[in-house]
């Protein structure tokens, strides 16, 4: 089989087969320019955003390092806290333990001081009898 072909009709055709194959042609490299741009932009970005997240892991891992560091010395500084606590525990123990003995000397104390004042009553009363017994003075 072949192709008719009509003289007068096929060189106009190739121009425009030509012409519509230029135009898209010229159509793909515009859109491939604006993609390639967009693509230069986008590297540009993730570039700048790599680095931004290189130094925010920087500084994070330098934040992990000084609080891991604060916790540590709040860690010994609790050890320290509950041995205080331990101490002062045992030193209130000791207090209750001497007001414990100052509450039964105190009652000791009474008890010494109540039989001090019979021991003066009977005192005040040998001294009466006594008293009564001696001859007056004579006034001078």
């Amino acid at each position: 089989m072949q192709i008719p072909i009509e003289h007068g009709k096929r060189i106009p055709k190739i121009d425009e087969d030509f012409n519509s194959l230029a135009e898209h042609v010229r159509q793909i490299a515009e859109t491939q320019r604006r993609h390639t741009a967009i693509l230069e932009r986008h590297t540009v970005y993730h570039q700048e955003h790599r680095a931004e997240l290189a130094a925010m892991r920087s500084e994070l891992a330098d934040t992990r390092t000084h609080m891991d560091l604060r916790f540590t010395a709040l860690e010994d500084d609790l050890v320290g806290v509950k041995t205080d606590v331990s101490g002062l525990k045992t030193d209130v123990s000791t207090l209750k333990t001497d007001v414990s003995t100052l509450k039964t000397d105190v009652a000791g104390l009474k008890t010494d001081v109540a039989g001090l004042k019979t021991d003066m009553a009977e005192v005040k009363g040998t001294l009466t009898v006594i008293l009564s017994r001696l001859p007056e003075r004579p006034a001078e």
